[in-house]
């Protein structure tokens, strides 16, 4: 009877144990502060496929280089950057044919046999001006930040825009800190000086032959239709027009 009363006793116990709850780590998977630190700024470039790029459609690319590296519109990292766009402007059936060289990225407007070449041709752009970069700036490591940045042009109104947008960039940059160059001022980091699609004071068309560049190099001619001839029909472009800036 004690027997049976003890094990009797021992089930109530049981029955009235409550459950405790177990909490299982993690490992990998979607999860609060999960995965590689998010960098502040700038979102980086998606790593999507590229997309196709036809002989006829000229590519707006950026290079944004990485902060460490150093302002690229001082003299030493502008000669580097300068004999790399001279000696890399026309490889791989892809050619620069303008550019303008910024604190810490390049534009250029180039044009290319098709995507894969564009691929090659920037990517071994991209590897020269690093390897200057870092002979004269005195350092090692990678010197850009990002995948490359590409757009097609796909029509006359684009070109017309990227043009403006690229050989005009500085006074974008330079409206943000209030500190607007002159009227008639061509950005001597640029293709602007060879340009001749510039509306000057007459309104007529000029080109950067009336103020000698300094060190800028001439780069490779434009050959398809929307860089050569097709861009004009939304006119020439003010030499003091600034890019994003309300009209």
């Amino acid at each position: 009877m004690q027997r049976g009363g003890s094990q009797s006793g021992r089930r109530s116990k049981a029955r009235g144990a409550q459950q405790l709850g177990f909490a299982w780590r993690q490992h990998g998977g979607a999860r609060k502060g999960a995965g590689r630190p998010r960098k502040t700024g700038r979102p980086p470039v998606a790593h999507r496929a590229r997309p196709r790029a036809p002989a006829r459609e000229p590519q707006h690319v950026t290079l944004r280089l990485k902060r460490e590296v150093g302002y690229l519109r001082s003299e030493r990292a502008l000669r580097a950057v300068y004999r790399s766009l001279a000696r890399g402007c026309d490889r791989f059936e892809t050619r620069t044919v303008h550019f303008s060289v910024q604190g810490d990225h390049v534009h250029l407007l180039v044009e290319t046999a098709d995507a894969r070449a564009l691929t090659r041709a920037i990517k071994g752009l991209s590897v020269r001006i690093a390897r200057a970069l870092n002979k004269v700036l005195g350092r090692t490591g990678a010197a850009f930040a990002d995948r490359y940045h590409a757009r097609a042009l796909r029509s006359p109104r684009e070109v017309h825009h990227a043009l403006a947008y690229v050989l005009c960039n500085y006074r974008h940059h330079a409206a943000a800190r209030r500190q607007l160059p002159g009227r008639w001022w061509i950005d001597p980091c640029s293709s602007g000086w060879y340009f001749t699609g510039w509306r000057g004071r007459d309104g007529k068309a000029t080109s950067g032959s009336w103020a000698r560049p300094q060190t800028a190099p001439r780069v490779a001619e434009a050959r398809t239709w929307l860089l050569t001839i097709g861009w004009q029909r939304q006119g020439l472009v003010p030499v003091h027009y600034v890019p994003g800036a309300r009209s």
